[in-house]
């Protein structure tokens, strides 16, 4: 071989030596973990650095040093989780979604036992909440009912006046009065039950009946107790089937409508509450009669207990008579004058 090409293949060597030895001082010391640390040590290492997500960084380094506590890299990953991880649990701390990312990114974080006890505590309270909430809610339904209940006595009144002070519901047999009158009274439960009436009434007279109850709750010494307004709607026929008169009544009517607009228990040594419930089944009926018939001051005739209203107008004649002794039903009765012949 000619020195020559000796020198040339000499030269050639010498350049890799140097390249090698430059690529190694470059690198540093840093690199010398990485030289010494097997694929699967730097496999884990490298998830901690290009995790997408912060998340996904701290449960990396975790994980790093459960498997590899001796690691190459152990140092680093180290020092890396205990500046990070103080950080991402007092962001999360706070609420239960968070102790719950908490737990779930690092389940042997240093903080766990503390994530867990505050999530405990978290859950506790949100579930006592609920309970409350769903309480709360359980109530106001139950007062709504009441109170629902309680407006119905003197909303079903009220209706049956308005009803039989039309005009149309007379004249004429009741099967042929309008559908505001027959639907309540003669397909809707409970259905009338119907009997002779009196001779004095005319031959071949009937009275058709129903009797409507109208449960409720009132307070009775700190304490709900149930109450039943009981109404019958009782209406007199001639043998053609047209009205003559109608009854609306029920036994203590009128205290228990008190009872049901206050809510309270009224007993027969409460003189104040029956009066109020007469008050207010008068100024129902006035009401209706204003409604339907005719609302002028003239249309009030003199009273004498047990009669405690009287309106007349237009052939329309409507009465309210409270019970005065036991076994007499409080109640309002209307008729209206027969036709001129």
């Amino acid at each position: 071989m000619s020195r020559r090409r000796l020198a040339r293949r000499v030269a050639k060597a010498a350049r890799g030596l140097w390249f090698a030895a430059l690529a190694l001082a470059l690198s540093g010391c840093a690199s010398r973990p990485a030289i010494l640390a097997s694929a699967d040590d730097y496999a884990a290492y490298r998830a901690t650095r290009v995790s997408r997500t912060f998340e996904g960084r701290l449960a990396a380094a975790s994980n790093y040093l459960e498997r590899y506590p001796d690691g190459a890299f152990a140092g680093e990953v180290r020092a890396y989780l205990a500046r990070a991880e103080p950080v991402y649990y007092a962001a999360k701390r706070g609420t239960a979604a968070g102790l719950t990312a908490y737990l779930a990114t690092l389940p042997r974080g240093a903080f766990r036992e503390d994530a867990a006890h505050r999530l405990r505590a978290l859950v506790r309270d949100r579930n006592a909440g609920d309970l409350l909430a769903r309480a709360a809610r359980e109530t106001e339904a139950q007062l709504s009912r009441q109170r629902a209940a309680r407006a119905r006595v003197r909303e079903e009144l009220a209706a049956w006046l308005r009803r039989f002070l039309g005009s149309d519901a007379w004249g004429r047999p009741l099967a042929e009065a309008p559908a505001e009158v027959v639907v309540p009274f003669s397909l809707a439960l409970p259905a009338p039950r119907c009997a002779s009436a009196d001779e004095r009434a005319g031959p071949g007279a009937v009275v058709c009946a129903k009797r409507i109850e109208l449960p409720f709750a009132v307070s009775a010494g700190g304490e709900s107790a149930p109450r039943k307004a009981e109404l019958e709607v009782a209406v007199l026929q001639d043998a053609a089937g047209r009205p003559i008169e109608v009854a609306l009544r029920g036994p203590d009517l009128f205290t228990r409508l008190e009872e049901a607009r206050s809510a309270r228990e009224i007993t027969a040594d409460d003189p104040e509450g029956r009066i109020g419930g007469i008050a207010l089944a008068v100024e129902l009926a006035r009401g209706a009669f204003a409604a339907r018939v005719s609302a002028e001051p003239s249309c009030s005739r003199e009273v004498e207990a047990p009669v405690v209203l009287h309106l007349e107008c237009g052939g329309v004649r409507l009465v309210a008579r409270a019970a005065v002794d036991a076994g007499e039903d409080d109640g309002v009765t209307i008729s209206v004058a027969p036709p001129a012949r």
